[in-house]
């Protein structure tokens, strides 16, 4: 009886641990997101690009939910960091998609083209990169945990972001998830591009700048039509984003939110073939059958939506940039499920390009080029992120 009671007591506490692992690297190395830098290494100076490691429990189950101060996370860095922690963890894995940090597709084993602007892979590296962040993880689970009866969830406006197609609808509600005292993750929907292509030095951009301010790590929403309002320089931009959360911060309402049930849901994504848009082979100066061999090597031949279960949080992990349209129709289904908030993250363990809705992708432009598997993907994907709150939410149930 006494051994039953204690057991339910656990489940309903929430586990944390954290810790935070430089991610600079120790020479310089060419920075990622600009091709217009055509291949430049990083200048001296800058910001410490960081990753940060929040270990979540609940009973037997953990996660790890790390973000990483990087352009995006490559399908090989991912499964490295996965070889590198405990088998029995999972691994919520994003990157800040901050414009000013290492190329990360030399962390990309299927990058073996020369592309002008662009790095191709180097083994070295994302050896160095996978045990960095392995660290990190590990680091986090040797530090003292602490438990918590519940969560807080603030909710706020910021409007600091805008679009950046015509159908863009970006949503300016900031959200963050903190125990008593204590952020734990932001979630934030904007490009972290600040920092223009002539910055030549790392720069954890607007999501640096924010989780140094509030002492957690920031989540990049559906962000693939929309980026960040920059009306001053890039140092006073960054200030005002985090001094804009911390303000939103001081005044919000916390909602309390136990923290079971905490599940997880992995769902793949119906990619179907790899197809280049009709604008790619002219936008990058490539004849139409090469560009077709270059969508297929670079391409993705699978992904999936990680999801997770905090009480009546529900977080949909995408490896994409899926714009804000899509993120609001997974977002709105999860409410209908009866979800008090639904987290629709991109860039999380891996990066099949962005993802647009079907007339969106026809209307062409940067974005749609950088899709690689036809007008329909962006039905698919959403259709995988209803699965997974479906799975969450059935698990209580």
């Amino acid at each position: 009886m006494i051994a039953a009671l204690a057991l339910t007591l656990t489940t309903r506490l929430l586990l944390v641990q954290t810790a935070t692992i430089d991610l600079t690297p120790p020479e310089p190395l060419p920075l990622g997101g600009y091709t217009e830098r055509r291949g430049a290494l990083a200048e001296s100076g800058g910001d410490r690009l960081e990753a940060r490691a929040l270990i979540l429990g609940a009973g037997e189950r953990r996660v790890a939910i790390v973000t990483v101060e990087m352009l995006t996370v490559p399908e090989s860095l991912a499964r490295e960091v996965r070889s590198r922690i405990p088998e029995d963890l999972p691994l919520f894995l994003v990157a800040t998609h901050t414009h000013c940090a290492p190329d990360s597709q030399m962390l990309n084993e299927r990058m073996t083209m020369a592309i002008p602007g662009i790095a191709s892979f180097r083994r070295r590296w994302m050896d160095w990169y996978a045990e960095r962040i392995a660290r990190g993880v590990r680091l986090a689970l040797d530090t003292a945990s602490a438990r918590y009866p519940a969560l807080e969830l603030l909710e706020f406006r910021l409007p600091l972001n805008r679009p950046r197609r015509p159908s863009a609808l970006p949503d300016s509600l900031a959200s963050v998830l903190s125990v008593p005292g204590r952020a734990l993750l932001v979630m934030y929907a904007a490009h972290a591009t600040v920092y223009p292509a002539t910055e030549r030095r790392a720069r954890g951009d607007w999501t640096g700048a924010v989780a140094r301010a509030v002492g957690a790590p920031v989540l990049p929403g559906a962000i693939g039509d929309v980026s960040p309002i920059a009306d001053g320089s890039p140092d006073e931009t960054c200030q005002k984003f985090a001094s804009a959360v911390q303000a939103g911060l001081a005044r919000a309402i916390p909602r309390r939110l136990r923290p079971e049930p905490f599940r997880f849901a992995r769902v793949p994504i119906d990619l179907g073939p790899a197809t280049p848009h009709p604008d790619f082979p002219r936008s990058y100066g490539l004849p139409a059958p090469l560009a077709e061999d270059v969508s297929r090597r670079f391409a993705p031949a699978a992904a999936e939506v990680f999801a997770i279960r905090i009480g009546k949080l529900a977080i949909v992990g995408v490896p994409a940039e899926p714009t804000s349209s899509l993120g609001q129709r997974i977002r709105l289904f999860g409410l209908g499920l009866g979800f008090e908030a639904v987290w629709v993250v991109s860039h999380v363990g891996g990066w099949i390009g962005y993802v647009l809705e079907s007339d969106d992708y026809r209307r062409g432009g940067y974005e749609a080029t950088l899709s690689f598997y036809g007008p329909g993907l962006g039905d698919r994907l959403v259709d995988a992120g209803r699965v997974a709150l479906s799975r969450l939410a059935a698990t209580a149930r």
